[in-house]
């Protein structure tokens, strides 16, 4: 008979992957996060009964996790439920980081990711129009001379919610390149 791969119990995943051990967790914490991810508004008095702890060990617990960096809060705007687009591009650059800093103020640059591979950047910009993404597209990456190449996608949709920490309360100076002209 085959032996099946899958992970069927719980506890045989955890000892496969390590996150446990890498990231100084017990079950307490996996259900802390757990419930945190389903239900960011979640009391800790829910929590406490949940995992049999007092309220004050659950908010200690939180906040140790919240020093280690583990959990991480960020507020924005949930894409699969707003009318913007999102454009992933990808970059093959020879200097990710000035690429990256080129961006640090415009207030439609999401985050970017350096890679492997044959594009060595990716990075994501959010806009209410593709002519505004295809302005700063073309004003900042088309040209450059740090980009050898890239490849621009649209994302179409999500599988799941998909959170764009967005500057909304921008002001028009913080951008330091006129890189949208007249397109609106």
């Amino acid at each position: 008979m085959k032996k099946n791969n899958n992970f069927t119990k719980l506890d045989e995943y955890k000892k496969k992957t390590h996150f446990n051990e890498k990231l100084g967790l017990d079950d307490r914490d996996n259900v802390i996060l757990g419930m945190l991810q389903k239900n960011p508004a979640v009391s800790q008095d829910e929590i406490a009964k949940r995992i049999k702890l007092s309220q004050p060990s659950v908010g200690a617990r939180i906040r140790k996790l919240q020093e280690k960096g583990v959990l991480h809060n960020i507020s924005g705007v949930n894409f699969k439920t707003v009318n913007l687009h999102l454009a992933k591009i990808d970059v093959k650059s020879t200097d990710t980081k000035a690429i990256i800093d080129d961006f640090k103020h415009c207030p439609f640059f999401v985050n970017a990711l350096v890679t492997s591979g044959k594009y060595n950047l990716c990075m994501f910009f959010t806009a209410t129009s593709l002519k505004r993404l295809e302005g700063i597209v073309n004003h900042h990456l088309r040209g450059n001379e740090r980009v050898k190449d890239m490849e621009v996608n649209i994302v179409v949709t999500t599988s799941r919610d998909f959170v764009l920490p967005m500057n909304m309360a921008y002001e028009e100076k913080m951008c330091n390149q006129d890189c949208m002209g007249s397109i609106d």
